[in-house]
């Protein structure tokens, strides 16, 4: 997905030449990136903020060809950077603890396409409840795919 999502940044970049730059030159190239981002999953809303944060930043900007790849590296690494910044956080361990009734069970579930690291991070989010002194309790839903239960208990 990320050597996908390198080279359309990369295409981006080199589409981009020694000029200032006007919206009608970057909304093609716009296009080309979300397909790309399409492609590998990202969902519209964060391709739409990313494609408008992009067209901000470039519209009106005269950069060097040679500097141009670095400069649009850099500015969706901070459009990415900036949309996790302002997604705040969430304290799974402080909602499980203040539950009302803590005889009642706090429910995960994880969806998810095949590969995307849902096991893995099942794994992950119960070391981290165990250590918080939380008895854990886990349950594979995939029991068609060959393995997904020793997988599971591999975790």
């Amino acid at each position: 997905m990320f050597e996908k999502l390198s080279n359309a940044f990369s295409n981006v970049a080199k589409s981009l030449g020694e000029k200032e730059l006007k919206e009608k030159d970057i909304d093609e190239i716009l296009s080309q990136l979300e397909i790309s981002l399409l492609e590998s999953d990202v969902a519209t809303e964060v391709i739409d903020n990313i494609k408008s944060d992009l067209k901000e930043k470039l519209v009106g900007v005269k950069v060097d060809k040679k500097e141009i790849e670095d400069f649009v590296r850099k500015s969706l690494v901070e459009s990415i950077s900036n949309m996790f910044d302002n997604a705040g956080s969430f304290d799974l361990v402080s909602s499980i603890k203040l539950k009302t009734d803590p005889q009642d069970p706090f429910l995960i579930l994880l969806v998810g396409i095949n590969g995307t690291g849902k096991t893995t991070t099942v794994a992950k989010i119960a070391n981290l409840l165990q250590k918080n002194k939380i008895s854990v309790v886990v349950a594979a839903s995939d029991t068609f795919r060959a393995g997904a239960l020793e997988q599971l208990r591999g975790h």
